[in-house]
């Protein structure tokens, strides 16, 4: 069966003589130019498993409901195109460079490009608002996939094997700015990039974010990404190992949002690793200087920055039995095994004093200076531990207040 472009067209703008059910035409194939462009018909178009060898336009076209299931062309042209109910191009094959051009759409129900589509070129749907889902799973996208500053209902569903390639010197799915009331659910997805293969920047997810890291093969963009509840398919160990090695560049917000949905849930102990690691993230990938580094890397040995004040106490019991430890080999203090450490005890801990009154130093002997110097030397380290412990310990309480 063959019909032309124009033929689809005239019967669409004298729409009012179509019944009900609109227009439908199956397995034909379309000659010449299918130019829908500004055709308004509150009737639906079905042209399911029709093929053209020209682009097919629908720019600022408006139907009640579009079908083109099983298209075969080059591409699909919609710039500003609105439909009341669903979009469906499901199993459509399109060959050329822009395979879809369809930049903000206006859907009361949902927009299929699943099962079986398959786009050569990039697909482009920006600036779209959909009230329903976007559904990718089974679709094959060989040259990216555009999804920036969407407003959508109920989700995007990038999963149940849909594949992303390339996106040239963007990402292979471009998420950035997006609002999703439903979720986001890349699960059984697959999307690979020798660049960036996802683009979450400021994406905002009402729901859940469902997203394994086994499907993505590339670098990540996460800054500004927000979601509702914990982020599910990934464990925490998974994510600590994620986001400093598989992310561009060091970003607080992302290790901020993972800790917070954490301490909603309760995960006290898993926040506390979160933050941990979100310091290591910084001192090895953040903008400090030399000294900022250095000064980052003592707070992270004596007290987990704050995160964990008990191993300034394992380093000022280290201190403690170093000191014990000057004064029993050098032989400068005079007085009892017992006496000797609670007089290595008396000079190094800040806070409790040992009865060593009978102790003596040599203070004329190498012996006896080394272990003057060495104690002083020991107390301020004591000193500086149990300082660092109440300061870390206190820190942590108002945290958690």
């Amino acid at each position: 069966m063959e019909i032309t472009g124009d033929e689809i067209r005239k019967r669409m703008i004298e729409h009012e003589a179509l019944d009900p059910g609109g227009l439908k035409i199956v397995g034909a194939t379309i000659t010449g130019q299918l130019d829908l462009s500004d055709v308004v018909a509150k009737k639906p178009l079905v042209l399911r498993d029709c093929s053209t060898e020209r682009p097919v336009l629908l720019n600022r076209a408006q139907f009640s409901l579009l079908d083109l299931r099983g298209l075969v062309a080059p591409s699909v042209e919609a710039r500003g195109l609105a439909v009341d109910h669903h979009v469906r191009l499901s199993g459509a094959r399109l060959s050329a460079e822009e395979s879809v051009d369809a930049p903000h759409l206006r859907i009361g129900g949902s927009v299929y490009l699943d099962e079986g589509f398959r786009a050569v070129g990039s697909v482009t749907l920006s600036g779209s608002r959909v009230a329903g889902v976007l559904m990718f799973g089974g679709g094959r996208f060989e040259s990216g996939l555009t999804l920036v500053d969407l407003q959508i209902g109920d989700g995007i569903f990038l999963n149940a094997g849909c594949e992303v390639l390339g996106g040239g010197r963007h990402a292979a799915v471009r998420l950035r700015g997006t609002r999703v009331d439903g979720q986001i659910v890349l699960r059984e997805g697959r999307f690979s990039s020798s660049g960036v293969a996802v683009d979450l920047r400021h994406v905002r997810v009402g729901k859940d974010l469902l997203m394994p890291f086994g499907g993505i093969e590339g670098q990540v963009q996460l800054e500004g990404l927000t979601y509702e509840g914990l982020p599910r398919d990934a464990t925490v160990d998974e994510w600590l190992s994620f986001l400093p090695e598989r992310t561009l560049r060091y970003s607080a917000q992302p290790w901020a949002q993972l800790a917070s949905a954490h301490q909603a849930a309760g995960h006290e102990r898993d926040v506390r690793r979160i933050r941990v690691a979100q310091q290591r993230d910084l001192r090895r990938r953040g903008q400090l200087s030399r000294w900022g580094r250095i000064w980052h890397l003592v707070r992270g040995v004596t007290v987990g920055h704050g995160y964990r004040p008990g191993l300034a106490l394992v380093w000022l019991a280290g201190v403690l039995a170093v000191s014990v430890g000057v004064v029993l080999i050098s032989g400068a203090v005079r007085c009892s095994t017992v006496e000797q450490v609670g007089y290595a005890l008396n000079v190094a801990t800040p806070l409790v004093k040992v009865d060593a009154a009978r102790c003596t130093v040599d203070a004329a002997s190498g012996a006896g200076g080394f272990v003057l110097a060495s104690t002083w030397l020991l107390q301020v380290l004591a000193w500086a531990f149990a300082t660092l412990f109440v300061a870390g310990f206190t820190g942590l309480v108002r945290r958690n207040a």
